[in-house]
């Protein structure tokens, strides 16, 4: 058996060691978990943290749909209207996306037809793979798209609605 400081010499060592990895890479921090067979289940890959009950959904883009249509739609679904904010695709050039990095605000952002380019992107060559090449630290993001891309319609933004971590978070209660 180990006395008291021997357990506290290993476990301050397997911290060391924890810590290292997961600031050297997801890969280092993978191989270091495996080889202490440690699993965790990731069922989002987005920042987690996010109080539901408060969170709102950032709609970029295009809207090719009436507000009364987005708010009939969020009422079908238990989500109040109100929860909604919206980022133009002229708005979306000069919205500082890099905000969002670990926001409790958002817990998902929902795009449509947006520019490529962005402002605080750090060199991506878009504002969605900026977002979801960096997923652990932004919100859930999703992509309103139909049979010709990214557009936000009636069909698209139900489907992205529905797939969102509020509303699930809504649902499971």
């Amino acid at each position: 058996m180990l006395n008291y400081t021997e357990l506290e010499e290993i476990i301050d060592k397997f911290r060391e060691e924890l810590t290292l990895a997961n600031r050297t890479s997801k890969e280092e921090l993978e191989n270091f978990l495996t080889k202490h067979n440690i699993f965790l289940k990731r069922e989002e890959e987005s920042y987690s943290y996010c109080d539901i009950k408060n969170a709102q959904i950032l709609i970029v883009g295009q809207l090719n749909i009436k507000i009364k249509d987005i708010n009939g739609i969020c009422k079908n679904l238990g989500i109040e209207p109100d929860r909604l904010v919206y980022v133009s695709y002229d708005e979306a050039t000069n919205y500082p996306f890099d905000n969002l990095r670990f926001s409790n605000r958002y817990s998902d952002v929902i795009f449509g037809a947006t520019p490529h380019m962005g402002s605080g992107i750090d060199g991506s060559n878009s504002i969605i793979s900026y977002l979801e090449n960096n997923a652990s630290e932004f919100p859930n993001v999703l992509r309103a798209c139909d049979s010709n891309g990214l557009n936000l319609n009636k069909t698209s933004l139900k489907n992205a609605l529905l797939n969102t971590k509020l509303y699930k978070g809504l649902v499971e209660g």
